[in-house]
């Protein structure tokens, strides 16, 4: 068969479509092969909104920190972290809704909840979908040494209100205490309750009257204050939250009493200083995290924060920050996946945080040494740190 020969003008047409096509194949390959790695989804879950919402801004920012730190030095497993954020609202219904819209968004775990009865409902969604829930803050007993997919960096509960039961006995002689708890929180606030008064108990002390209320009922606190001292106590725990702990001692100040005050770490935020002013000096409180020791990664990480954020970090944010950099060595392991996160969290690999080195337990749990601190002048001001102990021992 003979050769067809085409007109000069559809030769040249045919080289030139044929060069962009190998041209756009080029382009389309070297885009491919220079596209930026699919991020690695992290949920944050905590009160954004509302009187107590404290926590859960703190919790977020210190998150957020460390995520743009991790991602300044390389991500995970070469991938960016990207942090998606939803607000609990500070109720059961509302984090279980947080929960399931980050797991729809497709996230690796989730960081949160901040306060104990959020995390015990949101646990109803996690567990059973196969998400690591990851909190900050959350110090209630009732997840101690079970087999699941929660961890924390906190010390539980019992250890956090014996070394403040401790503090009352032994050094301030307080022996006739009172107590007023938020029912709102029950998950948190009874077994602290619990816990200070057993250990009271053991050293010699009683607890002769003890309050529940609800702060979603915006409760009479001159009343409650007056309730208190008719059962003339020589001291009152507070296991409030920041804003209440504040509106309670600013009550009982105007009423003339001056009672010794301690409280559980749940109110040892900026709000208890700005909201107290002068009713809350002196006010005892033990500490979940030791924001006052000298340690020079600890100074890095207030001064970055005060500065993006414009106020200082409390301890759920430098909680926070250290629960998403103990997120990420272990995501490091797993490639930035969610399978196999959960055993590489248990695996007791020390991590490096701003207070040192920290590894969790079979159990996800973590046992550090308990802060006792004090306000003086208007700022908290380190009194010890107490090595977690049975009850009833020096």
């Amino acid at each position: 068969m003979g050769t067809i020969a085409l007109p000069t003008d559809m030769r040249s047409r045919l080289a030139c479509s044929a060069g962009l096509m190998a041209v756009w194949l080029a382009g389309a390959l070297l885009a491919g092969a220079c596209a930026a790695p699919a991020p690695v989804r992290l949920g944050f879950a905590g009160e954004l909104t509302g009187n107590q919402s404290d926590l859960g801004i703190e919790g977020r920012d210190g998150a957020l920190l460390a995520v743009a730190d991790l991602n300044a030095a390389g991500g995970v497993a070469g991938r960016p972290l990207e942090l998606i954020v939803r607000d609990d609202l500070g109720t059961p219904e509302g984090a279980a809704a947080a929960d399931r819209a980050l797991i729809a968004e497709g996230v690796v775990a989730i960081l949160g909840h901040m306060t104990s009865s959020q995390t015990l409902a949101g646990l109803a969604v996690t567990e059973p979908a196969g998400v690591v829930m990851f909190s900050p803050t959350t110090s209630t007993p009732a997840l101690s040494g079970r087999d699941d997919l929660f961890f924390r960096v906190i010390t539980p509960t019992p250890d956090l209100a014996s070394a403040l039961s401790r503090y009352a006995a032994d050094v301030a002689g307080l022996r006739r205490v009172a107590i007023v708890l938020d029912l709102d929180n029950a998950g948190y606030t009874l077994p602290f309750a619990e816990a200070f008064s057993a250990d009271l108990q053991t050293r010699g002390g009683q607890v002769v009257r003890r309050l529940e209320i609800s702060s979603a009922e915006n409760p009479d606190f001159a009343a409650v204050a007056r309730e208190l001292q008719a059962a003339e106590p020589d001291g009152v725990l507070l296991v409030l939250s920041a804003v209440d702990a504040a509106l309670f001692a600013q009550q009982a100040r105007l009423a003339g009493w001056a009672v010794p005050l301690v409280a559980a770490p749940w109110a040892q935020t900026e709000t208890l200083l700005r909201t107290g002013g002068g009713a809350v000096e002196g006010m005892v409180l033990s500490a979940p995290y030791d924001l006052v020791r000298e340690a020079p990664a600890l100074r890095d990480f207030q001064s970055r924060y005060t500065e993006r954020f414009g106020r200082a970090p409390g301890f759920a944010a430098a909680l926070a920050y250290e629960s998403v950099h103990v997120l990420a060595a272990a995501l490091q392991r797993t490639g930035g996946a969610a399978a196999g996160l959960a055993e590489a969290l248990s695996q007791g690999d020390r991590v490096t945080v701003l207070g040192g080195e920290l590894a969790l337990d079979t159990h996800g749990d973590v046992v550090r040494p308990v802060p006792l601190v004090v306000v003086q002048a208007g700022a908290f001001r380190s009194l010890e740190a107490l090595t977690p102990t049975t009850p009833g021992s020096p």
